[in-house]
């Protein structure tokens, strides 16, 4: 049984060794980073794959390639899709399908980025991604998905992807291995928008690393202001900036936050301290999705797990808490 002093002594030097600055100090740092290559977002021009006009949607985004040369060393870039129907029931046809190669984009199909590095452009049509994984273009419903990996190669043979990296990539950097193209229902752009006050719904008695109830951890149970902003290229991604760690006793700073409103649930990131007792860092990762309103956006709730399987090395069990959306 993981005993809670050791957790405690582990985080407290964690916190004198590597958090002394304001801003947060990720326990990987690019210069390590660069001995391997990541696909970095320069800019996501179209998220979605629309309802309204799905033979006419493409996902469509910009990506370069950080590594220990610009992107000079990359040999392949390589695109996964999958399809993911979740709009089963009545006897309808399960769709779903397995990973499989849909692209390869190599050094001919490079250009330089803004930031310097080589990099390249990603276009996705709804129809080609349709076809590929064998779904019928008028099957796809609200809530089904593509689901995309990527990996990068590099020129001695080593291949980079979400299984060999680091949470600090996506939540510090700007990584961007693995997602999911929805068929969603495009937002307005004045609709879950603006201040939200979040508080907690339910959460977890005990925290672990102080033996006390969270909501006594402070004089008052927590509450903090954010504010959702449109996020480029998605009509239904909003991301917000959370301030430090969500549960109280951490003064990790935990950096963007993005949600997605996809016609009738909302699906989060994950929500990284950037801390950790020596391996990875602890985080927040959402516990299945949560449903919304589409034509309301005064409140919305999300379930999430913290620790569980991003513990950071700490040995703790996941432990469940929610947070609600309030707009101001």
């Amino acid at each position: 049984m993981f005993h809670k002093s050791l957790l405690f002594l582990a985080l407290v030097a964690l916190t004198v060794a590597g958090c002394a600055d304001e801003e947060k100090t990720p326990i990987v740092t690019q210069d390590t980073l660069l001995f391997g290559a990541f696909p970095r977002l320069v800019e996501l021009r179209t998220g979605e794959f629309d309802l309204a006009n799905l033979q006419g949607s493409s996902y469509e985004m910009e990506v370069d390639f950080v590594d220990n040369a610009g992107g000079e060393d990359v040999s392949e870039y390589r695109v996964y899709v999958a399809f993911d129907d979740n709009t089963l029931g009545g006897g309808r046809t399960d769709f779903s399908s397995d990973s499989k190669l849909f692209r390869t984009y190599t050094p001919s199909d490079f250009t330089a980025g803004p930031n310097g590095n080589l990099g390249v452009t990603v276009t996705i049509p709804f129809t080609e991604a349709a076809n590929f994984t064998g779904v019928p273009l008028d099957s796809v419903r609200s809530g089904d998905r593509f689901q995309i990996v990527t990996e990068v190669v590099k020129e001695d043979g080593r291949v980079f992807g979400s299984v060999n990296s680091t949470s600090a990539v996506t939540s510090a950097f700007g990584g961007i291995f693995d997602f999911n193209i929805n068929a969603t229902c495009p937002l307005p752009d004045d609709m879950f928008v603006g201040d939200y006050t979040l508080t907690y719904g339910y959460v977890y008695d005990e925290f672990a690393l102080f033996g006390a109830p969270v909501q006594a951890l402070g004089n008052e149970p927590f509450s903090r202001t954010v504010t959702l902003e449109l996020v480029p290229g998605s009509t239904t991604r909003r991301s917000f900036d959370i301030g430090t760690y969500v549960v109280p006793g951490y003064n990790f700073a935990a950096g963007t936050v993005t949600v997605d409103f996809a016609c009738d649930v909302v699906t989060s990131t994950a929500i990284d301290s950037g801390a950790g007792c020596g391996s990875g860092t602890i985080a927040a990762t959402q516990k299945g999705t949560a449903p919304f309103t589409l034509t309301d956006d005064g409140t919305f709730t999300i379930e999430y797990t913290d620790f569980g399987d991003t513990d950071g090395g700490c040995g703790v069990a996941g432990k469940d808490f929610s947070l609600v959306f309030t707009k101001n």
